[in-house]
């Protein structure tokens, strides 16, 4: 199943920087979670309860204590053993290793000047990834960019968004869907935003 009909049922996507926030996702109506902290014990446990729950599980590889953000025997590990369904990365070649052991993979990119825009928008087009993840998720410029060149990559808006306000700029500028840690925006469903869209 591509990506974007795994996040594109709901623009909200939690983001858990602590595993202790896991209950409260578990309980909104997200359809995604983006674990973004913990260690490794903590991660296999969120993501079993996540899974158990009917949700998406992806483990950003940069952020969690105990694997190795370089090495692909961590893109194995997650495979095998976690149970996630994709990984979040800026690295290509785990992008490549998460296909090849049959995860999503997520490439994340975080978009600070043109020349970021630029070699951003190579390298997606080079290691096509099921989805990315852009930072900071506020910049609609940015994001309608992406999405206008990779139009058959979800994109997914990350980082300072914290209103239903700037939840509405950014799917009017592109995004697929948004993952964000403030849970006052958890609950959020396209139904809610119909009006503004």
């Amino acid at each position: 199943m591509p990506l974007l009909y795994k996040l594109g049922n709901n623009p909200i996507i939690a983001a858990l920087r602590k595993p202790e926030e896991i209950e409260r996702a578990l309980d909104s109506q997200v359809q995604n979670i983006f674990f973004m902290g913990g260690n490794l014990k903590e991660i296999i446990h969120s993501v079993r309860l996540a899974k158990d729950r009917k949700k998406g599980a992806f483990i950003h590889l940069d952020l969690i204590k105990g694997l190795s953000s370089t090495d692909k025997e961590s893109v194995d590990f997650i495979a095998e053993y976690v149970g996630a369904d994709g990984i979040i990365t800026p690295k290509s070649h785990l992008i490549k290793e998460a296909k090849r052991v049959g995860l999503y993979a997520i490439l994340h990119l975080f978009v600070i000047d043109s020349l970021a825009l630029k070699n951003g928008l190579s390298l997606a087009q080079t290691v096509q990834p099921d989805g990315i993840e852009l930072m900071p998720g506020v910049i609609a410029k940015i994001i309608h960019t992406f999405s206008e060149t990779l139009t058959d990559i979800p994109i997914v808006a990350s980082g300072l968004i914290h209103t239903k306000e700037e939840t509405i700029e950014v799917l009017h500028a592109g995004a697929t869907s948004l993952s964000v840690s403030d849970t006052t925006l958890w609950n959020l469903t396209f139904q809610d935003l119909s009006r503004t869209l």
